[in-house]
């Protein structure tokens, strides 16, 4: 669709008590996606528009609506993802999914079952917005994978923050934060402020994401995938984790 064609960005009112709601669910069972997207839908308001224009305005961006779903084929092609070796960021990205039980297309999957209203009216009205979607899900494991952030709890809350500076999303950032909040209560001595500020700093650093073409890297030596996108090591994380072995705290996760 040409940019004088796109529609503009839907406008969503802000609900605190059903993100409040969405929140308390999610904390109840935090692998219930459906939690996830009310929140988002409670709060992003109009604060991921400046992501889609600059998404849609950049050359990635054009290439990548001209076949969306060309990024779904090429994570769901295990054979040439294999082909590419061991130690590649392929490999890495294979590992990770078969690790955590997951398949490429399960975040747009859960999206799809649990707000099928909201996808078809988003493909029916606004398509750019819905496929803007479909690559956030489809790229969410690869930002797993280039930053090491994981899926446990404190993993995914950084993530949101890392990923929410780059979209602007309220929804991701405020999410992260209560999130870290939440952690921060049942673990006190985890240093969630410093890490919460690490994964900011991270994110300034690193290549735009969104617009970065991360399919293309999946071929390369994980090491030098993550130094074409600038990203660094969440070393406080990392650190956080491995000398951690006391239970998960029991808070909200991202899909």
């Amino acid at each position: 669709m040409s940019e004088e064609a796109r529609p503009r960005y839907p406008s969503q009112p802000i609900r605190p008590l059903k993100a409040a709601k969405a929140f308390m669910d999610l904390v109840g069972d935090r692998d219930d996606t459906r939690y996830v997207f009310a929140f988002f839908n409670a709060v992003n308001g109009r604060s991921n528009e400046a992501y889609y224009e600059r998404f849609f305005n950049s050359a990635y961006g054009r290439r990548f609506l001209e076949d969306p779903e060309a990024l779904g084929r090429a994570l769901t092609d295990r054979k040439t993802l294999e082909g590419h070796g061991p130690g590649t960021f392929a490999a890495a990205y294979l590992q990770y999914l078969d690790t955590e039980g997951l398949q490429p297309l399960g975040v747009h999957e859960a999206a799809l079952a649990n707000a099928p209203e909201m996808m078809a009216r988003l493909k029916s009205e606004w398509p750019d917005l819905y496929w803007l979607h479909y690559h956030g899900a489809l790229t969410h494991d690869l930002y797993h994978v280039l930053t090491r952030y994981g899926r446990d709890p404190l993993g995914e809350a950084l993530l949101l923050v890392f990923s929410g500076l780059h979209t602007g999303s309220r929804g991701a950032r405020l999410l992260g934060a209560l999130a870290g909040l939440r952690i921060r209560a049942e673990i006190p001595s985890w240093p969630i402020g410093q890490m919460m500020r690490e994964a900011v700093g991270l994110a300034r650093a690193a290549e735009y994401f969104p617009t970065a073409d991360l399919a293309s890297l999946l071929p390369l030596p994980l090491e030098k995938a993550r130094r074409r996108v600038n990203i660094c090591a969440p070393d406080l994380y990392l650190n956080t984790r491995a000398r951690w072995s006391g239970p998960e705290p029991v808070t909200a996760k991202a899909a």
